[in-house]
């Protein structure tokens, strides 16, 4: 804890302590947090909260609790110094997603990990920045298959993920009964880097694609 260093996120105004050796936000984090919409007197759960840069941004909505579990030990302590300066009612818990129960809340938020285990490189150091990055400790499915438990029916899903696994979202989404509601790709130059979701658990809800943006 003596090596965190004092970073803003978003605003100048919100600062957020981040350790050199964990995973930071980033790009995604950024995007994410501009896309989720947060409405007053809501429960919000984040999974695989890290350093809770993205509760900070719901802290400043009026919400009714915030939640944050993060299955790492020294990102989650980090997350909890944070949320020590939050104004609404917090808990950070250290835990899997898997081991997690509580009542349904309103909002899940997450920005996951990306890549699959088998595409990672034999010799990748697995470190905690690496963690961040590769479905050591939660696939896709399986983070799926947490929100549609501890989201309550017609409550929004927010997630950031790559294109490429666009299919296997939608169909795992439709799996354990979401649907995609709103998505909004983001380019780097010329490429789509990003998709950003909202997904509505048992909802027939149609699909509409926000127009893209373009990271500068």
């Amino acid at each position: 804890m003596s090596k965190l260093q004092l970073d803003y996120f978003i605003d100048p105004e919100n600062k957020i302590y981040q350790h050199p050796e964990h995973f930071h936000f980033n790009t995604d984090s950024k995007l994410l947090a501009n896309f989720m919409k947060i409405k007053p007197n809501e429960r919000v759960l984040d999974i695989g909260c890290n350093n809770g840069a993205l509760l900070s941004i719901c802290d400043r909505e009026e919400v009714s609790e915030l939640v944050g579990v993060e299955i790492l030990k020294e990102p989650c302590e980090v997350a909890q110094k944070n949320a020590s300066s939050f104004k609404h009612p917090v808990q950070i818990i250290h835990s899997s997603i898997m081991d997690f129960h509580d009542q349904p809340f309103d909002v899940i938020i997450s920005n996951p990990p990306f890549f699959p285990v088998q595409s990672t490189h034999e010799q990748t150091k697995i470190d905690l920045r690496q963690l961040g990055r590769i479905e050591i400790n939660l696939t896709l499915q399986q983070l799926i298959q947490c929100v549609s438990r501890l989201l309550k029916s017609n409550g929004r899903f927010y997630f950031v993920h790559r294109p490429n696994r666009l299919n296997e979202i939608a169909q795992t989404l439709y799996q354990y009964h979401m649907q995609m509601k709103t998505i909004q790709f983001a380019y780097d130059q010329n490429i789509v880097k990003s998709v950003l979701i909202e997904a509505i658990k048992e909802s027939n809800c149609d699909c509409t694609v926000l127009q893209p943006i373009f990271i500068r």
